[in-house]
């Protein structure tokens, strides 16, 4: 009988490890993937449904109201975060609710935006004059050794940068209603300016329409 070194035992072991290994990554890469296909299988029924929901409750609404003349989304998919307007009836439905043109008392734009201020970095300079004129006298004094003592001990002055600061708005539109219970309604849009402005336009001309 053929002998098997321990050398070849030993190869034969760690041949059989690294296969083990690259078997047990590629299963544990295959079972990855298999939970992020059924997380976005997942992802997808829910917006569906959510989708199909919504388009239930537009048409219920459509139904009854009728197609209004203007409508601004504020929130995809919900329709209690829109505002549809009916200019014949004098009637605006805000968020859900249902509002006659004369119950628009007014309307502002609010920015309850905050400032975050850069770093300060902090850079210490020599006076390059300052550096070659100490080094020369010291270098005649005492030579290079002098040189080096001089040019270390030139002035040295510190800078104080302010790194750029950033704005971050967060625009809401305040509009006053005719209404005891919740005479304020709060729409916020972030950092969607420009929505914003759409709505706060739209209130002023029903507010004119009074």
């Amino acid at each position: 009988m053929l002998a098997i070194s321990d050398s070849a035992i030993l190869i034969f072991i760690i041949v059989f490890v690294i296969i083990l290994i690259m078997i047990l990554a590629q299963s544990n890469d295959n079972n990855s993937k298999f939970l992020q296909e059924q997380n976005r299988l997942k992802r997808e029924e829910e917006k569906q449904i959510k989708v199909d929901n919504y388009n239930a409750l537009k048409c219920r609404f459509f139904c009854l109201n009728g197609t209004p003349d203007k409508t601004i989304i504020i929130n995809e998919l919900d329709i209690n975060s829109e505002i549809h307007v009916y200019e014949d009836r004098e009637k605006v439905f805000i968020l859900g609710k249902e509002y006659s043109f004369s119950d628009i008392l007014s309307c502002e734009l609010n920015d309850d935006s905050r400032v975050i201020q850069g770093k300060v970095a902090s850079e210490t300079k020599s006076n390059n004059k300052n550096v070659i004129g100490r080094a020369l006298v010291g270098a005649v004094v005492a030579g290079p050794a002098g040189a080096i003592i001089g040019g270390a001990t030139a002035k040295k002055h510190t800078e104080h940068i302010q790194g750029k600061s950033f704005t971050f708005h967060d625009y809401s539109v305040l509009i006053n209603v005719n209404s005891i219970s919740e005479p304020i309604i709060r729409i916020n849009t972030g950092r969607r300016k420009e929505l914003a402005n759409e709505i706060v336009g739209l209130m002023n001309v029903i507010i004119s329409r009074k």
